[in-house]
């Protein structure tokens, strides 16, 4: 698994020291989305990741009888060539939800890699089934299901997750404080393909309800959730889980959600994270059109 720059060595030591502590809990945290990725592709279907290293799904050399001896040798189990996704993981900032200008990007913050997931030419084929109710314990969109069986249940073209730093609360030129957390937003966005309809909407709407403290509101043909979840990002500590904004956007040409992570966001940037995630979605839906 790859290990994240630390940033903002400028600062001193200290904050150098908690960049590092930051980076390998995010590290371990990704690794989860990631292993997420590779476990749906040996769970029945195989995914291809894009990566130089051998993908995980190569099928071992064929192993011959051992005429010498006069009994056949050990027979290897056929791996299943079908490709349900296709997984590629690019460097920080190239996912489709950019700041903009919208806030000024917390500097403690550590962005992301982009994993994108693809929907395979064996998709059709490969097991998925989402749950008649949401599974609370899981991350979201609170269904239980690997990414690869989530692509066919779903029935989505493309899969893209990242974070970027949230907004910086402080006051310019305000001292280092050794207890800060930074704001992060950790999205993800899920499209289609052309012309095709999600079959994951209405499940992430039941999730945030059962769940999330959420409201919900109408935007056009879309829906929007606001509301408050268990930051499941966030590095392990001795005491209560930590609790995250939560956003989402729920339309028939796609979706997506957001969490806020760090100190609670003012109303304010909670409305630009909202802009930002939509103009995310949108982008997404963008390139999923031929």
């Amino acid at each position: 698994m790859r290990v994240l720059p630390v940033v903002g060595a400028a600062r001193g030591g200290g904050v150098m020291a908690r960049a590092g502590a930051r980076a390998k809990a995010r590290a371990v945290c990704r690794a989860g989305l990631v292993a997420l990725v590779v476990a749906g592709a040996t769970a029945g279907c195989t995914g291809a990741v894009a990566r130089t290293s051998p993908p995980t799904s190569a099928q071992p050399p064929a192993t011959v009888a051992d005429t010498r001896a006069g009994t056949p040798g050990p027979q290897m189990t056929p791996v299943d060539a079908a490709k349900c996704s296709t997984t590629t993981v690019r460097g920080p900032g190239s996912g489709p939800l950019q700041v903009d200008g919208r806030w000024r990007p917390d500097p403690d913050a550590l962005p992301d890699e982009t994993v994108t997931v693809t929907r395979g030419p064996d998709a059709d084929t490969c097991p998925g089934e989402l749950p008649p109710q949401p599974f609370c314990s899981q991350a979201i969109p609170w269904t239980g299901l690997s990414v690869d069986a989530l692509v066919h249940a779903s029935g989505m073209e493309r899969w893209v997750s990242s974070s970027v730093p949230g907004p910086d609360g402080r006051r310019p030129g305000a001292p280092p404080d050794p207890r800060r957390v930074p704001r992060t937003l950790t999205y993800t966005v899920m499209t289609p393909p052309p012309g095709g309809r999600l079959a994951i909407g209405p499940a992430l709407v039941a999730g945030a309800a059962a769940c999330a403290d959420t409201t919900e509101s109408r935007a056009g043909s879309g829906t929007r959730l606001r509301g408050t979840v268990v930051d499941r990002w966030a590095p392990a500590t001795d005491g209560a889980p930590r609790a995250a904004g939560f956003l989402a956007v729920v339309g028939p040409d796609g979706v997506g959600w957001a969490l806020l992570g760090g100190p609670p966001w003012s109303g304010r940037d909670v409305d630009s994270a909202q802009a930002a995630l939509e103009t995310a979605l949108a982008r997404s839906r963008g390139r999923s059109q031929p």
